[in-house]
């Protein structure tokens, strides 16, 4: 496997993978390609020569849960371009404030519809959006009906750590 930026893909990957099957005598150097499309910030393409890097660390030092880090970025699919806003984060906490209210409170939606959904989506080529689009939907069904059986919010809570990354059990 092989990946990198998109704008990447030629010259510098095309020429890599030839140094790579020329030194190793072995063709093809990868039969599978990841791409990640173009990250923009302020009007322009986010690089280094640019200096309009937006780095996690500095997100981390002014205070943001990670977890919300990580659903703004999720928010995205990794091979298409978009555009980072500062009002991302803001976005992602409220969205987490919801999961995580819906997970602790207890709910009638069954947890196994909404691990089922996020699977599908996350083996599609990894389409985080729409995966979160699922848990919203949950989220928004638990919110819509009384409480009900809380072992459905631990088992939809644990998924979405585990196929996400993000922490729901914890505010």
């Amino acid at each position: 496997m092989q990946g990198g930026g998109s704008d990447l893909i030629f010259p510098h990957h095309e020429m890599g993978a030839a140094h790579a099957e020329t030194i190793a005598r072995s063709w093809p150097y990868a039969r599978h390609y990841v791409h990640a499309g173009m990250l923009g910030y302020e009007g322009h393409k986010m690089s280094k020569s640019r200096g309009n890097l937006v780095f996690v660390s500095a997100a981390r030092a002014a205070g943001h849960d990670p977890n919300v880090i990580r659903l703004a970025l999720m928010d995205h699919h990794y091979r298409e371009d978009w555009e980072w806003h500062d009002t991302d984060f803001g976005v992602a906490k409220d969205r987490l404030e919801t999961w995580r209210h819906a997970a602790l409170s207890g709910c009638t939606t069954s947890a196994d519809e909404l691990v089922s959904r996020m699977r599908v989506h996350l083996a599609d080529d990894l389409d985080t959006p729409s995966a979160l689009r699922a848990i919203d939907w949950w989220a928004q069904q638990s919110q819509a009906h009384r409480p009900g059986d809380s072992n459905d919010g631990r088992i939809a809570g644990a998924a979405i750590e585990a196929l996400l990354g993000i922490d729901v059990t914890t505010s």
